[in-house]
């Protein structure tokens, strides 16, 4: 009897630390979803951010980089795309521009020969006209019958010959006119195809606007970072330039976290490069509008900018991985 009780006594106790535990554990987790755990990277609010630029083809290669981390100062050059094919189609334009103004050149005195040419005729026949005018008017008295029909009929051809005349210059005129204007038209053409052409190889080589570090960005389809060589469709995010003031930090946030998030949220920053510091800070700004990130899940996320309370004194650097605690109670409401 005495070593039933015993038993049970061992038995109620084991039961009773269970409990415990079993509390304990339901505190822990408890606590923690009370919390919500994002990863983000420092930035600055003063960034270049190079894109790959349009080119004449549905890929353009990135001929040269300047290396990843490398400090770079405003105007130099960071980064040259292949412009080959543009360069080659504006050298052939080039010359088709310098053949064509020759031509209109040559067509322009082409065209003032025949009007010239057209204003001569105009004249003679006019001057015939006068001739025949003149003889037209001699009185019937003095000629005969038939010389004076002769001379009506000469007046009557000279006058058809006239405006025949007064239409091939007027003929002339607008023939001039059309051609020339048709040619300068082909040349237009041209020179705004050189000039679209110009613009893309000025965009083949980037220069740096701000001075700081280069960050390369990673290829949306490898995840591998983007390197000189590689061949990128347009607008596809290539690298940037960060300056070092102005720190942020730029996060994702779940769709389903970002639920009731809102702006100036109080966050607790922990920088993997200073573990044992922690720093205040808040939410400046959610994104309305979600991005897929293929890379993660097949689930939405919201960019997120969050600001330091007070500029930490510690030495920070673009790109560096930072720890963003959020408490539940502090974004969402009726928590």
């Amino acid at each position: 009897m005495v070593g039933f009780m015993k038993i049970h006594f061992t038995t109620l106790k084991v039961m009773r630390i269970a409990q415990l535990l079993s509390l304990a554990l339901l505190s822990i987790t408890v606590e923690a979803q009370s919390d919500l755990l994002l990863t983000g990277q420092v930035s600055s609010s003063a960034k270049q951010v190079i894109n790959a630029p349009q080119s004449s083809r549905w890929q353009i290669q990135i001929q040269w980089m300047e290396e990843e981390g490398a400090i770079v100062k405003e105007g130099d050059t960071i980064a040259v795309f292949d412009g080959s094919n543009e360069q080659s189609r504006l050298d052939q334009n080039i010359e088709s521009l310098e053949r064509q103004v020759l031509e209109l050149e040559q067509m322009k005195m082409e065209q003032d020969r025949k009007f010239t040419d057209a204003q001569g005729s105009l004249t003679l026949a006019v001057m015939r006209v006068e001739k025949a005018q003149i003889e037209a008017s001699v009185p019937a008295s003095d000629v005969s019958q038939y010389e004076k029909g002769q001379y009506d009929l000469a007046l009557q051809r000279a006058m058809l010959e006239q405006v025949k005349a007064e239409e091939a210059l007027r003929r002339s005129a607008q023939e001039r006119e059309t051609e020339i204007q048709k040619k300068n038209i082909d040349i237009q053409k041209v020179e705004e195809e050189i000039a679209y052409l110009e613009g893309l190889l000025e965009k083949m080589n980037v220069t740096a606007t701000i001075s700081g570090p280069i960050t390369y960005a990673m290829h949306p389809w490898t995840q591998q970072k983007i390197t000189a060589g590689n061949n990128l469709q347009p607008s596809w995010k290539v690298m940037d330039v960060q300056a070092t003031t102005d720190f942020q930090i730029e996060t994702w946030v779940h769709e389903i976290d970002a639920v009731g998030l809102k702006d100036k949220t109080k966050v607790k920053l922990i920088i993997d490069a200073y573990p044992n510091k922690s720093f205040e800070g808040y939410i400046e700004a959610i994104s309305s509008q979600s991005e897929k990130r293929a890379q993660w899940s097949k689930s939405s996320y919201f960019p997120a900018i969050v600001k330091f309370t007070t500029a930490p004194s510690i030495n920070l650097l673009p790109g560096m991985s930072v720890r963003i605690h959020i408490n539940n109670t502090e974004g969402k409401p009726n928590a």
